[in-house]
């Protein structure tokens, strides 16, 4: 594993940092980029500042649209002529406005001035390592990393704060306190007098945090395949933003869809238990990807199944079937790697014994279970069990259940 760390430091002449590939990376205090490709020497070498990217644009821009320009600046109503129907009329028009947002654009037209410091001594096989950990400011890193990986990734996973309702704060250059807020909602004037009778501020934790994703957002869409795509962790909390935030700047056209993912037990809810956060998907281009995504889980749950199948048509007893199911899952467990560990066997076919009954965050239900052995209770999770009592009853009932010699340790989940 190599790693560099970002500097605003400006290196002497001949010393530009060399990015090698990467397939992974792992976690650190500092933001991280991760990408998957192969670049030689040459190409790797990353410059000690960032693209000018509002001139490569104006570039790009003037080379579709060279009858708008007029002593080298836009016209825009020859702009509006060359575009046509496409331009709405009237002044109302729907989009995303927040405080700041102009700031925030102006962040990403700013060069970074850096580079990428190598780290030898805290890397692994640093000169022969083929995976790369970046560390810094994720929006500096991303600015650097435009020349080199531009339309180049394939996937980009994004965990972001989450804002929770506390004050936000995040080190950009364009970060607003409570005045500057007031002053870009046109609250107060200049010299910091009110200009309303009543002063709102949730608006700006909501404002900060836009300020913060669309930069990185902007940018990381800058790296992507035509292929590509991005997925983004959120909660509720910013949700319906990141929607909005995400279709004007990948197109509301690419979007793929919300995973919702459930994650621990919420035994105190207010109105209605909040158990689960999403992960929201776009692409850069969604008519690029054609083939649909399967879940390899699936391959190799028939394959398990189908052996067991053939297993119980030998009218072995349910022992004698997970002996040489065990046997046939470890011959094929590269391919089989997804559910490897259904390898237990009962009259009512394959099961895993892996899933645990207690909650992984605090706040679990808290009940005694009798073992039904010993008779004694079970010692009972340090965070409370994952699920109700009358779940886990009707679980052990039906003998889903699994117990160690003194505790409740599992539940069986089947393949089928």
């Amino acid at each position: 594993m190599a790693k560099y760390k970002h500097s605003r430091k400006l290196f002497p002449d001949g010393a530009k940092s060399r990015v090698r590939r990467t397939s992974k990376a792992r976690d650190s205090a500092a933001s991280e980029a991760e990408l998957d490709m192969t670049v030689t020497d040459e190409e790797s070498r990353l410059p000690l500042t960032s693209d000018d990217i509002l001139r490569d644009r104006a570039a790009r821009f003037r080379e579709l649209f060279p009858e708008v320009f007029s002593d080298g600046r836009v016209n825009f109503e020859l702009l509006q002529a060359a575009l046509g129907d496409l331009v709405p009329q009237g002044v109302e028009r729907y989009g995303l406005w927040w405080a700041g947002k102009a700031d925030a654009i102006r962040a990403v037209q700013s060069p970074s001035v850096g580079a990428l410091i190598p780290h030898p001594d805290a890397s692994l096989n640093f000169d022969r390592s083929k995976n790369l950990i970046l560390e810094g400011d994720n929006l500096e890193v991303l600015k650097l990393l435009q020349k080199s990986y531009h339309n180049k990734v394939k996937l980009l996973y994004i965990d972001p704060p989450y804002n929770t309702g506390k004050e936000f704060i995040y080190p950009d250059n364009f970060r607003e306190g409570l005045q500057d807020y007031l002053r870009y909602s046109g609250q107060v004037a200049g010299d910091g007098i009110k200009v309303t009778t009543n002063t709102e501020t949730e608006g700006r934790f909501h404002s900060k945090w836009l300020s913060m994703m669309w930069p990185r957002l902007f940018l990381a869409r800058n790296l992507l395949r035509d292929d590509g795509v991005i997925f983004v962790s959120i909660d509720d909390h910013e949700v319906a933003n990141l929607r909005l935030l995400l279709n004007e700047l990948f197109g509301e056209e690419n979007f793929l869809g919300t995973i919702v993912w459930k994650g621990a037990t919420d035994n105190n809810p207010t109105q209605i238990a909040i158990e689960h956060e999403y992960v929201v998907c776009y692409a850069r281009n969604a008519h690029s990807i054609s083939d649909p995504w399967k879940n390899s889980a699936d391959g190799a749950k028939t394959t398990i199944l189908a052996e067991y199948d053939g297993l119980r048509a030998t009218e072995a007893s349910p022992d004698q079937i997970q002996i040489l199911l065990r046997r046939f899952i470890k011959a094929n467990a590269e391919s089989l790697a997804p559910l490897t560990h259904y390898d237990r066997v009962d009259e009512r076919g394959p099961y895993t014994g892996s899933r645990k009954v207690h909650n992984p965050k605090p706040g679990g239900y808290k009940y005694d279970v009798k073992h039904p052995v010993t008779g004694k209770t079970c010692v009972p999770p340090a965070n409370g069990y994952r699920y109700p009592e009358d779940t886990i009853n009707r679980m052990i009932a039906d003998g889903r259940i699994l117990f160690g010699m003194m505790n409740l340790r599992s539940f069986r989940s089947r393949s089928t």
